[in-house]
């Protein structure tokens, strides 16, 4: 602001006589600034407000002019515009800022020129009001309104508002790759535009709570198959229908990170239960047939020496069945650790499974005889199947065997086949010892050291079995059993058409 004009011409007089005491008081009570110019940009009247907002007294303004107290390139750049208003004798209203003594302020500026009584403009009456809070205020909402669409546009996760009627309001920019349509296709849509019904009634549901208890939801969802978790609210205006609002994030590398490390627990769990096998197997099972060769091969020598050939023949038989029981162990734990050291490759090709079945049973004869069993084969004259060879023959060998363990001596074991539309099944029954639910229950799990003595004494580990549901599954079919104590056991296994 400056005290000392540059200009030393003194205001003209005018038609009107602005000194006029009710003018005056028109101005001062008039509730906006208001000031008259002439097109020379000297000031002839101005009210207390105006010269509040200049910084200086109403007696230090009249007479002065706009170069007093604006810069000269302001001060021109108005002159100037004054001057065109008051030849073209039209007014106009705009907004402006300057830069005052009490700050930087914005002001809605209404200029009507006066005209002399031949209609010819000699000056400039301005009013203004002090819009500067309200500009403020409009900037911070712009600035807000930006900040909202910026954060809609690029938003990772997926944001949405909803009306009371479960239609889209705003979404942001992401649910366009989610539903694969532009956004301006999505806003104003019901759940059952934008969802596959099922999905879009289970929304639905949710939304309506929410609006009806006026309560916060969190839970998670699967769609398209990825999976999400959504948090859900209310939002209250009063005196309108409320409102829904929520948020969505893809949680689906959470999930599947969580499945991994479930799967490897599990896995984790398994191997250490394999261990415990390996070693119980190791430590007692595999030992006990052993122990049984070496006491009774000592008896056996001493009854020849006696020449008590009826013994001999005795313990020759315990002998050889534990030699067989030794041998099967073996067999399995050979193939158990080629199967989970990778060493077991799968080779299919298509084989006689009636040709398999005979083989399988034939090496058991002896074995059966010593207890009186039968072993009955009802099956077809030829029936052929692709499948791996050793692998069904491990499965067989086992079955067969488990049916002579625990069959009573002059008991049968029938091994059958059926053909469905869709697989192979094979089944071994017996009329032995049965099991009772709970046994069953533990059957082909690894975690569970399930064995039983067989009806004249027989120890197994159990390996054998979960060998028979590894290669059953390597198959591509499955395992299973019907049992009740004391009415026998019927096991399964399937083989898939074209395996």
């Amino acid at each position: 602001m400056k005290k000392d004009s540059k200009k030393t011409v003194s205001p003209r007089h005018f038609p009107k006589d602005f000194s006029d005491l009710k003018i005056r008081a028109l101005f001062e009570n008039s509730g906006t600034s208001m000031v008259i110019i002439d097109k020379d940009g000297f000031y002839h009247l101005i009210n207390s407000m105006a010269a509040r907002q200049l910084g200086f007294e109403v007696n230090e303004i009249i007479g002065k002019s706009l170069f007093d107290f604006l810069s000269d390139e302001t001060a021109q750049k108005y002159l100037d515009r004054n001057r065109k208003l008051i030849e073209s004798g039209i007014g106009e209203e705009y907004e402006d800022s300057f830069q005052l003594s009490t700050g930087q302020k914005t002001f809605l500026i209404t200029d009507s020129v006066l005209k002399d009584r031949h209609g010819i403009g000699y000056a400039l009456l301005s009013s203004s009001i002090d819009i500067t809070k309200r500009k403020q205020s409009e900037e911070a909402f712009r600035v807000s309104q930006e900040i909202y669409s910026q954060f809609m546009e690029n938003s990772p996760i997926y944001i949405f508002f909803k009306d009371e009627n479960i239609r889209s309001l705003r979404l942001s920019r992401n649910f366009e790759e989610m539903l694969g349509k532009p956004l301006n296709e999505l806003l104003g849509k019901s759940m059952n535009e934008l969802f596959p019904s099922d999905f879009a009634k289970s929304m639905e549901e949710i939304d309506r709570q929410i609006l009806n208890k006026g309560k916060q939801i969190r839970y998670e969802e699967e769609f398209n198959g990825r999976f999400y978790s959504t948090i859900k609210f209310p939002i209250q205006i009063e005196g309108k229908p409320n409102f829904l609002a929520g948020f969505t994030i893809d949680i689906t590398e959470q999930k599947l990170a969580e499945q991994a490390l479930k799967e490897s627990e599990a896995r984790f769990r398994e191997l250490n239960a394999t261990k415990d096998k390996f070693f119980s197997i190791i430590a007692h099972d595999l030992k006990s047939p052993f122990n049984s060769i070496i006491g009774f091969s000592s008896l056996l020598t001493r009854q020849i020496e006696e020449r008590d050939y009826a013994a001999v023949e005795k313990y020759a038989g315990f002998i050889q069945n534990s030699s067989q029981q030794a041998f099967d162990l073996l067999m399995n734990l050979l193939e158990w650790s080629q199967s989970h050291t990778g060493r077991i490759v799968f080779t299919p090709e298509t084989i006689n499974i009636v040709d398999l079945i005979n083989q399988s049973t034939e090496l058991f004869i002896a074995s059966a005889q010593q207890k009186s069993i039968t072993i009955i084969s009802e099956i077809p004259v030829n029936r052929s199947v692709f499948a791996d060879k050793a692998m069904v023959n491990t499965i067989l060998r086992n079955l067969i065997s488990n049916a002579i363990k625990f069959t009573n001596p002059g008991g049968e074991i029938v091994v059958s086949t059926e053909q469905t539309q869709n697989e192979l099944v094979v089944s071994v029954s017996d009329n032995g010892v049965g099991m009772d639910q709970e046994s069953i229950s533990e059957l082909f799990r690894i975690d569970k050291n399930h064995s039983t003595l067989g009806t004249e004494n027989e120890k197994g580990t159990g390996l054998g079995l979960l060998l028979c549901k590894e290669f059953a599954e390597r198959l591509g079919g499955r395992i299973w059993v019907e049992s009740e104590s004391g009415k026998g056991s019927k096991f399964f296994f399937s083989i898939p058409n074209g395996s």
